[in-house]
């Protein structure tokens, strides 16, 4: 493999940004990250943020963008391309922030069945294809997690799950979270909470269960976290399909949760996947279909 890089890829999240060197075929050379997400940041912004990171890469490769320096806006809002959707379809999207330079921003995916907006995505779209995969359920974990159905190398449908936001909003905001510590050392409580919400999945009311649990002394505050996490991660493994592989892109430890929720509903059909490594392949993978 050569060490010289044949694409500068930019994953611009909400929260944060990673640039990577990536080799022909789609391999990580290396790589930068800075806390600068487009959320905090305006159109003007982008190209100063970008040259600051990673401004002595800029002029070995072209760079293709992913992610929410997409959105309405930040950097350039960028069109969606409509569901279902290839990565040829993507890369028939691509849009130039400057004309100047060699430098592209990946479209998201919209889901508008009879015509109708449902759902939307940034960022998650690139994962996908940089899996290579025909049939599958790609779940994303994060603040949006998305549930990507994947038919014959075509993201065919997804759905949207506010689940990381609703989290910390419960936690800092409601009387159910007062009191609450922090997720990650009680996996009973998790498993409960899973468990809940596979037998009960009217949302609100199990996420009650909270403060009954409390008060039932079957719940102390040192797990109400779990205990809160499962519900949520288990609302959302309630409607999954369990006859398809599930291939899992996050956060390591967010990950592994989403793991064991889906091997408690009976999925044990599932892997993970590294999110770095799969988007550098999906933004290769793009890259060359619009070549």
């Amino acid at each position: 493999m050569s060490d010289k890089p044949a694409l500068i890829g930019v994953d611009w999240g909400g929260s944060n940004l990673r640039v990577m060197q990536i080799a022909a075929g789609g391999a990580v050379l290396a790589h930068r990250s800075d806390p600068r997400g487009a959320a905090g940041l305006g159109p003007a912004d982008f190209p100063a943020v970008l040259a600051e990171v990673a401004g002595d890469w800029l002029g070995e490769a072209p760079v293709l963008v992913c992610g929410m320096a997409g959105a309405r806006g930040r950097w350039l809002e960028v069109d969606y391309r409509p569901c279902p959707a290839s990565a040829t379809d993507l890369a028939a999207g691509l849009a130039k922030p400057d004309p100047g330079r060699d430098l592209r921003i990946v479209p998201g995916v919209a889901l508008s069945p009879a015509g109708r907006l449902r759902d939307v995505m940034r960022g998650e779209e690139t994962q996908v294809f940089g899996l290579d995969a025909d049939d599958r359920l790609v779940v994303a974990p994060g603040t949006h997690s998305k549930w990507i159905a994947v038919e014959d190398g075509r993201i065919a449908r997804f759905r949207t799950f506010l689940t990381g936001e609703l989290f910390a909003a419960v936690r800092s905001a409601t009387m159910l979270g007062s009191g609450m510590g922090d997720p990650g050392g009680d996996a009973e409580a998790f498993r409960r909470g899973v468990e809940r919400s596979l037998e009960d999945r009217d949302v609100s009311a199990a996420l009650f269960s909270v403060r009954v649990e409390g008060l039932a002394g079957r719940l102390d505050p040192g797990g109400a976290a779990d205990y809160l996490s499962g519900l949520l991660i288990g609302a959302e493994v309630a409607g999954a399909d369990l006859s398809v592989d599930v291939t899992l892109v996050g956060a390591p430890a967010l990950s592994a949760r989403y793991a064991e929720a889906l091997a408690i509903a009976g999925h044990a059909r599932v892997e993970t996947a590294d999110v770095e490594t799969v988007t550098a392949a999906g933004l290769w993978r793009i890259w060359e279909a619009s070549q």
